[in-house]
């Protein structure tokens, strides 16, 4: 929910193979992990499949940064230091959204005075009613609430701990409940380091077996800026290591590229897809760079004040770009 006043507040030659900062070597050398084909020779091979995309964005493509919070801060004292640094945000050409701890939904979301979102890191899709522990999209919508985040690697199975997986198909009830409710979506996918080792084609294969299941709901969509992909290669999450501006665009435009084929050219050249994995304000210019960037899903640097150069390099980026 955005405004208010609440605690805190007053929201034609062949690339290199793409490689990885390797976080075992100390001095950070980037050590390529697999040989890839370009994009280009990529799309070629498929014979295109959707019709060409837009090489620069579109007006409908209005930039976005969003700021996981995950299962932080530990202490709700904390919470000030960090509406504050969302609040930072110059949210005019960048739209802005912030996902705190279950615990701490409900003091925050009234505290962003720029126009900044709440997005819930889960929820349900059976409403209020007898389900221990869950998040109901039934209280987000009466509590103002605009967006909700699905899908992160850590609830897809990377948690760490022996807890079921959320399948592809649960995350398709749940989106479909969320956008039946009225509210917008960041529904996330990305691949382990075993498989993005495997080339482009295993990442891509990885990124189609995590989209299929939405694809009827996409295809239903009427307002395409109501769902936002946030593309997290699980192993730059949190490590420190980031994808290769070329690796992360290239990924992107492969996304894009299948949701022409699958869903329609107009939906692929419309949908905003997001990059996380470990974006902070040092690299934020050079990924914002890349055209099918379309803003960032920021997780350890959106606990720090550099949350808002983050948001004010994509707005740049952006806005240059079309001229």
């Amino acid at each position: 929910m955005h405004g208010g006043k609440g605690f805190g507040g007053g929201e034609a030659t062949r690339d290199p193979a793409p490689t990885y900062i390797n976080p075992n070597d100390p001095k950070g050398k980037q050590q390529a992990i697999h040989k890839a084909e370009s994009f280009a020779e990529y799309l070629a091979k498929r014979g295109g499949g959707g019709g060409a995309m837009p090489s620069r964005p579109t007006s409908g493509r209005r930039p976005i940064v969003g700021g996981n919070w995950k299962c932080n801060p530990a202490s709700p004292y904390d919470l000030p230091a960090l509406v504050a640094n969302i609040n930072a945000c110059d949210t005019s050409s960048c739209d802005v959204y912030v996902c705190p701890s279950p615990l701490h939904v409900g003091i925050v979301y009234q505290s962003f005075n720029n126009g900044a979102y709440v997005a819930p890191q889960n929820c349900n899709f059976k409403g209020c009613g007898a389900f221990t522990g869950e998040m109901a999209v039934d209280q987000m919508e009466a509590m103002g609430i605009k967006w909700c985040l699905i899908g992160h690697s850590e609830r897809r199975g990377e948690f760490g701990l022996p807890t079921p997986a959320e399948s592809n198909a649960l995350l398709a009830t749940k989106l479909a409940y969320i956008l039946d409710k009225g509210l917008n979506c960041i529904f996330c996918i990305g691949e382990p380091l075993p498989i993005r080792e495997n080339g482009i084609d295993a990442v891509m294969a990885e990124c189609r077996a995590q989209l299929n299941e939405i694809l009827p709901i996409l295809r239903g969509l009427s307002d395409h800026s109501r769902v936002v992909i946030a593309y997290e290669p699980v192993w730059a999450i949190g490590t420190g290591v980031t994808a290769s501006p070329m690796q992360a665009q290239e990924t992107h435009a492969g996304i894009r590229q299948y949701l022409a084929s699958a869903v329609s050219p107009q939906l692929a050249a419309n949908i905003r897809i997001q990059y996380g994995g470990s974006a902070n304000a040092a690299n934020a210019p050079e990924l914002s760079a890349q055209p099918d960037i379309d803003g960032f899903l920021v997780g350890g640097a959106s606990l720090k004040p550099e949350f808002a150069q983050i948001v004010a390099a994509i707005a740049a980026a952006k806005a240059s770009a079309r001229f």
